[in-house]
C-alpha cells in the first residue's frame, strides 16, 4: 500500500514540473520589438543562462553586472543595421556591423557586413528588460 501511495505521490509532483519551453514568458511580437528591443545595446547575462541550454540571455547596457571579461552585445538599429559585440584578441571589444531584416513575427535574419551567409536570431521572450534569444539557422 505504501508503495502505491509514494508511486501515486511521485507521478503527481513530477507532472506538476515545468520544462523551460512550458514558461509563460511574453514573446516578443512587432510592437514590442520596436519598442522595447530597436535601439538599445543588450549585452549577454551568462550568468542567467541555463547550463546546456541554447537560450541566451540578454540585458540593458544599463544593468548592473559584475564585473568581468567584455559580454558579448547585440544592438537592432530601426534602419535595419544590426551590430554585434563580443571581445577581440586584443583584451578589447570588437564591433561585428550587419544588417538585419525580419523573418518572421520573431525571427531576424542578420548578414554581417561583407558576407553572403547570414543566420537568424529567434526572440523568444522579453521581460523585465531579460531578452531570451536564441541563434537559429
Amino acid at each position: 500500500m505504501r508503495f502505491f501511495l509514494f508511486l501515486a505521490s511521485a507521478a503527481l509532483l513530477l507532472s506538476s514540473c515545468k520544462k523551460e519551453s512550458d514558461s509563460a514568458s511574453p514573446v516578443v511580437t512587432q510592437a514590442t520589438f520596436e519598442a522595447q528591443v530597436q535601439g538599445r545595446n543588450w549585452l549577454e547575462s551568462w550568468e542567467e543562462e541555463q547550463a546546456g541550454s541554447d537560450v541566451k540571455i540578454y540585458r540593458p547596457d544599463t544593468f548592473a553586472f559584475p564585473t568581468a571579461w567584455p559580454r558579448n552585445g547585440l544592438r537592432f538599429d530601426p534602419d535595419g543595421v544590426f551590430v554585434g559585440r563580443g571581445p577581440s584578441p586584443t583584451d578589447g571589444i570588437a564591433i561585428y556591423p550587419g544588417l538585419w531584416t525580419t523573418q518572421d513575427h520573431r525571427t531576424y535574419r542578420i548578414t554581417p557586413s561583407g558576407q553572403s551567409s547570414s543566420y537568424g536570431l529567434q526572440l523568444l521572450s522579453l521581460q523585465n528588460d531579460v531578452l531570451q534569444v536564441r541563434r537559429v539557422e
